[in-house]
């Protein structure tokens, strides 16, 4: 792989990780006065970013299983790194963002 495309990785990483942290922590710091389902239901809302990530990297997968041995093997792999880099991103923000709030 070129560092382009590994600095491109690094980048979504980044990004996903700012923007869900972000939304995590204002969700869960205006949770506070909530019950017990109100606060499971704004984790789950905090939640959306990497569970978007996490259905497409899957569905990568997918596609790279039925098309194995074709010519776009090279781009599919790309796109599940992408999707990859983005769940793992939002998956720590977060993490990060709802550590004793929620």
């Amino acid at each position: 792989m070129s560092g382009y495309f590994l600095t491109a990785c690094l980048i979504v990483v980044v990004l996903s990780f700012e923007v869900s942290f972000r939304r995590s922590w204002n969700l869960s710091r205006n949770s506070e006065l909530l019950g017990p389902a109100q606060r499971l239901a704004v984790r789950q809302r905090a939640m959306w970013p990497a569970g978007c990530g996490l259905i497409c990297m899957l569905l990568g997968w997918i596609v790279l299983h039925f098309v194995q041995d074709k010519l776009v093997l090279s781009v599919t792999g790309s796109l599940i790194m992408l999707s990859a880099s983005f769940f793992t991103g939002s998956f720590i923000g977060f993490m990060a963002g709802t550590v004793n709030r929620v």
